[in-house]
């Protein structure tokens, strides 16, 4: 004769049963819970653009002027070199004093006079002469025609010019075929006059 089970025996049993029966979910990977990162551009601030701007427009340049050194580099006196060295239109025949190493006969004590032609007097003169303007600088003949106007003494137009001063050169020259700009500039040592032709 066969024992009867007990009745919550009986109950555990069908419970395992019907949990052995309901299915099991499938498992995710782990990877798939991991939460997701986003790569976000890096923001661009102002002054890192500024910044590339600069380094695209290169490094700064230092201009020369054309007394061939650096801007300022060259203080001039307040003599008749130095008032020819620091006007515009007279920069090729500041220049030419230079190149021919006579700046001693237009600053010394004085006093002086001085007939400076401007740069188109001095440009029509290399033409005359077959020369460029950068050639004219190396002309032969350069140093006598530079001297042949600046004379000893003070000659100005306001006490009336005579009609012929002698140059340093030794050249006479008569000042009635010359063609005036401007008279009387007085500088330190000298007094100017501008004209539009060279004393050749």
């Amino acid at each position: 004769m066969q024992r009867g089970r007990h009745p919550q025996t009986t109950l555990l049993l069908v419970h395992l049963n019907r949990l052995s029966r309901t299915p099991t979910p499938p498992s995710r990977p782990f990877a798939m819970l991991a939460p997701r990162t986003i790569a976000r551009p890096a923001k661009t601030t102002t002054a890192t653009v500024a910044s590339k701007k600069t380094a695209s427009r290169g490094q700064t340049i230092v201009r020369k002027n054309s007394k061939g050194g650096e801007e300022g580099a060259r203080a001039y006196n307040n003599d008749a070199f130095g008032m020819i060295a620091k006007a515009a239109s007279y920069s090729l025949f500041g220049a030419a004093i230079t190149k021919a190493d006579v700046e001693g006969e237009f600053t010394c004590e004085g006093p002086i006079t001085v007939f400076a032609p401007n740069d188109d007097a001095f440009a029509d003169f290399a033409k005359a002469s077959g020369l460029s303007k950068v050639e004219i600088m190396n002309f032969p003949g350069l140093k006598d025609v530079l001297l042949n106007h600046v004379a000893k003494g003070k000659f100005t137009a306001a006490e009336g010019l005579p009609a012929e001063i002698t140059m340093v050169s030794g050249k006479k020259v008569s000042t009635a075929g010359m063609s005036f700009k401007k008279n009387d500039i007085k500088v330190d040592n000298a007094t100017i006059h501008a004209i539009t032709t060279v004393i050749a």
